[in-house]
């Protein structure tokens, strides 16, 4: 969550943590919420629990509460820019070689990642940037070695 909030109908203020290996964990008051088949268990105000839904969404680094039918957004929308760089690989398609496809698809899905990471908008850009030109670095490299081991064999 971009920060802690306090959701309605529910005791205590719920905040979102991300874990490297259990996903998007729910906590209210910094205790973890338990989960029942894919919902949240959130304590209620009145004493009943109330059930939660977290829902991720592709293109957005945040995912949305859903708490008795109503959406509550768990952070800001994601700046268009970062979207835009994030899709820079596509460009490797332009080259025709299936290992420039294997990489547009591994850049874009590490890119929509880091988009995900909770870190500033400056890192996110700058990594994604930096693994951009690295491919970039890659793909020539790889251009000219297989050329290079193909012509061997023409002899």
């Amino acid at each position: 969550m971009n920060a802690n909030a306090s959701l309605p109908g529910v005791a205590g203020v719920v905040g979102l943590t991300n874990d490297p290996i259990r996903g998007h964990v729910l906590t209210v008051d910094g205790h973890h919420v338990k989960r029942d088949k894919g919902e949240y268990l959130l304590p209620g105000a009145d004493g009943a629990t109330v059930r939660a839904r977290l829902q991720g969404r592709f293109f957005h680094e945040h995912p949305i509460i859903t708490i008795a039918g109503k959406d509550y957004t768990t952070g800001g929308a994601t700046p268009p820019f970062l979207l835009v760089i994030a899709f820079l690989p596509v460009l490797f398609l332009f080259t025709g070689s299936p290992v420039s496809a294997l990489l547009a698809v591994l850049g874009v899905l590490f890119n929509l990642w880091i988009v995900r990471a909770a870190r500033g908008e400056a890192w996110k850009a700058a990594v994604i940037l930096v693994v951009f030109v690295a491919l970039v670095v890659f793909t020539t490299f790889w251009a000219f070695f297989s050329s290079w081991v193909v012509s061997m064999f023409r002899r």
